[in-house]
């Protein structure tokens, strides 16, 4: 098998683990009665405790297959200790803060091989792998739908099987042994006046992204009373979107990166807002049809841009996590806060509250035309 085949291999697997878990963690919080600052911890840790670490690890220069590896390992022992204290609330979010910090720095590394692998042609090349990837997490989201439709805790085998498979998944890239060609390190010194803009539209992008982070699993569960099965087809729903679109916004990007800039973060509006109007699930499934049109660009686009804007790449891309990190953080405790303050929140004030952030999303995503 080539290395590239290799590669595609280690994408596919590793999403399917996440994916074992990643689209249920937060619904699961949701059902069993996590309070609502913590449930803002567990719905953004994808985003702020995964780009923190790789923002940490950026600082060294590291070999990626080292950082993968240690990181992996680290990743799949904290799955075991969140599949074991399951029913503690705090245990819960602790560990699955711990898996996603693991899983940044493991990124960041997979991030550094996927710069070299896509330099002749970066929106193609990212689109393929993102491509791999997505296809990887399908079926296994539908297995733990299943699992989980009468019992949310049983996602703790899902949470043993992803640390098995990671594990193994790691073994064979480790294995592979490819290995990154940077060149001399560019000096140290400013980003540029165009990434730090660039970095200042996404903070505050991410800021109204994530404030509806934390509403998207009180909807499910107190609004639409869906099962862990409903959530599975949603995602799959997504899933199929993405991959349907995927290698069509891949050339979209290489040829319009500016707008495309602004459509990925603009359609995001959507989603809190047929939340915060749907009157039953159906409603939401048909909506996400459309999913893959801006979150494909999403997968490809903004890492394009910083890594073709950048210098030091390694150093823009730790910004860019940073960046990414603190605005998730703010928006979503945010949001989590107020929950918290309303107390006895109902129907009405989450519809409120999703809907505002829908008109957020879009106000917030004009900065990058500008």
């Amino acid at each position: 098998m080539s290395t590239l085949r290799r590669l595609y291999l280690y994408s596919a697997v590793q999403n399917f683990a996440n994916s074992l878990y990643g689209p249920f963690v937060s619904f699961v919080a949701a059902s069993t009665g996590v309070p609502p600052l913590l449930l803002g911890v567990v719905s953004s840790a994808g985003t702020v405790f995964n780009n923190v670490s790789a923002f940490l690890a950026s600082f060294r220069r590291w070999r990626p297959l080292e950082l993968i590896l240690l990181a992996n390992a680290a990743s799949a022992m904290a799955l075991v200790l969140m599949a074991t204290f399951a029913e503690v609330h705090v245990a819960y979010a602790a560990m699955y803060a711990a898996v996603m910090a693991s899983l940044g720095v493991s990124g960041y590394g997979w991030s550094l091989i996927l710069e070299q692998y896509s330099r002749e042609r970066r929106g193609t090349s990212l689109a393929e792998f993102s491509f791999y990837s997505t296809l990887g997490g399908l079926v296994a989201t539908l297995i733990t739908g299943f699992l989980i439709r009468g019992d949310p805790l049983a996602i703790r085998f899902a949470l043993y099987a992803a640390a098995a498979l990671m594990a193994a998944n790691t073994a064979q890239l480790y294995r592979l042994g490819v290995d990154y060609r940077e060149g001399p390190r560019a000096p140290r010194g400013g980003v540029g006046r165009r990434l730090l803009k660039f970095y200042a539209d996404n903070f505050i992008f991410m800021v109204t992204w994530s404030f509806a982070w934390p509403l998207f699993p009180l909807a499910q569960v107190y609004i639409f009373h869906m099962t862990g099965l409903q959530v599975a087809i949603l995602q799959i729903i997504t899933v199929a979107s993405n991959l349907a679109f995927q290698r069509a916004v891949g050339r979209f990007v290489d040829r319009h990166m500016r707008l495309s800039l602004f459509l990925g973060r603009a359609t995001f509006m959507t989603w809190p807002l047929v939340y915060g109007i749907a009157t039953n699930v159906y409603q939401i499934y048909a909506a996400y049809l459309f999913f893959g049109l801006g979150g494909s660009i999403s997968n490809i686009a903004y890492f394009a841009y910083v890594v073709d804007n950048a210098e030091d790449r390694r150093k823009a891309i730790g910004y860019f996590n940073l960046v990414n990190a603190l605005g998730a953080a703010t928006g979503a405790e945010l949001s989590s806060a107020m929950l918290a303050y309303a107390g006895n929140y109902g129907e009405e004030f989450i519809r409120r509250m999703l809907i505002g952030a829908a008109f957020a999303r879009l106000g917030s995503s004009l900065l990058f035309l500008l």
